[in-house]
């Protein structure tokens, strides 16, 4: 299939709405996915669904907001899905999984209205507690959709920040970026750093959780003139003699009239800007960056999920030694599953190296193939795999796989942690 009919999707799954958006490459930016809802589209769409055990009945979206009688109605379906297997609700059992699991297949479906004969090349969810625990939900939910892990990336809120930020237009991030959030949890304020003197940029993010300054109780609590006080106190104190030139506020917290009067505050030599559909547009352009198809060549991403280091392999190809790339710095390291066949001529061990892009420092860990000595020289094809245990500590793995019929497999697995 040619890549025009292959799309790159951003889901940003909320506890309280969802969002969907493609990239267009036409337009050159992700454009909103919205569902039908009366003569309007609905963009931001309400993780809520309605049941009917009796008559099998299933609804979402707003249209199970007031469901009618016979229906169970069920939000915080993200939050469900944290809590356990399974949750009661009326009187009935349910599953959560499969809750999500068919909330997705609803939300998904709506690119066949936009886009009837495209498929998914990319996928990237936004979630803003990426736990274990829904990574593995979210990650077994798309392989039984047929989105495989080559397909899927699950990634934090605060990822999907970095990536909408820098895929601005440049006088918007040419000092650092804030982003306020605000809603049932409280407040939080995120800022984006840019390190211009490493080559590439390295992009970090530093994080504040202001819930105990104002917490989500105040949105029912307090008055309009105290939230704007409350507000703009905190703000300035966040912001104070910080080279923040460009903000931005998202959550639902932010739709009361408060905000438009205490966000006036903060554009004094700067430049505001509120919605909603910040993590989804995110989401959206990192899954143009990872597909290969994005223009922030010249940045490395990084915060505690991703790696610092470039991995590479040393190996004689087409003529010459070379270093072949298998984990590039900026990526998740639970994203990190790479592999080479690589086939020995006289070496008796494996150089990997590290190449720390925040220390500036090289590490070159040598693998010894002693264990599989005896064989005839270049009589024996390895498959080197490496993956991350966390952030910092690389597992490298080698699997002896033979010579074809000249000289069987062993079939032995040797496998050690290197620190990158």
């Amino acid at each position: 299939m040619s890549e025009e009919r292959q799309l790159l999707v951003g889901i940003d799954l909320g506890d309280d709405i969802t969002q969907i958006s493609c990239f267009d490459f036409k337009r050159y930016e992700p454009i909103p996915v919205g569902k039908m809802t009366g003569k309007e589209r609905e963009y931001e769409i309400p993780m809520v669904v309605a049941i009917n055990p009796n008559k099998s009945i299933w609804l979402w979206g707003s249209e199970a907001q007031e469901p009618g009688e016979g229906f169970v109605k069920i939000d915080g379906i993200m939050s469900k899905v944290c809590e356990g297997d399974r949750f009661e609700a009326d009187g009935y059992t349910f599953k959560s999984r499969e809750l999500l699991k068919r909330f997705l297949i609803k939300e998904l479906s709506l690119l066949k209205e936009y886009y009837p004969n495209n498929t998914i090349r990319k996928l990237v969810i936004s979630v803003s507690d990426k736990t274990e625990r829904i990574t593995e939900c979210l990650r077994t939910i798309c392989s039984e959709l047929g989105i495989g892990s080559d397909r899927l990336i699950i990634q934090s809120h605060k990822q999907s920040y970095m990536y909408y930020a820098v895929s601005q237009d440049k006088e918007l991030w040419v000092n650092n970026v804030g982003l306020f959030e605000y809603d049932s949890k409280g407040l939080r304020y995120s800022q984006i750093n840019i390190d211009r003197s490493s080559v590439p940029g390295i992009v970090g993010v530093t994080q504040k959780d202001l819930s105990d300054v104002m917490s989500g109780m105040m949105l029912i609590t307090e008055d309009d003139a105290h939230m704007r006080y409350a507000f703009t106190n905190v703000a300035k104190t966040v912001l104070h003699k910080q080279r923040v030139t460009t903000i931005y506020v998202t959550g639902k917290g932010f739709d009361g009239e408060w905000a438009a009067d205490a966000l006036k505050d903060l554009c004094n030599g700067r430049r505001v800007f509120r919605g909603q559909n910040l993590f989804t547009r995110g989401a959206c352009y990192a899954a143009r960056e990872i597909s290969g198809e994005g223009k922030l060549s010249d940045f490395v991403f990084l915060d505690d999920e991703m790696i610092t280091s470039d991995i590479t392999i040393k190996v004689y190809k087409d003529a010459g030694y070379q270093e072949v790339e298998l984990a590039k710095a900026g990526t998740m390291w639970s994203e990190v599953d790479s592999s080479i066949d690589v086939i020995p001529d006289a070496e008796d061990e494996i150089q990997i190296t590290a190449r720390n892009i925040l220390k500036h420092e090289f590490k070159s860990h040598m693998l010894s193939l002693s264990s599989f000595a005896g064989r005839e020289n270049r009589m024996t094809r390895f498959t080197i795999r490496i993956r991350f245990a966390d952030r910092n500590t690389c597992i490298v793995t080698l699997k002896d796989n033979g010579f074809g019929e000249f000289c069987p497999s062993s079939n032995r697995i040797w496998e050690t942690q290197i620190n990158v």
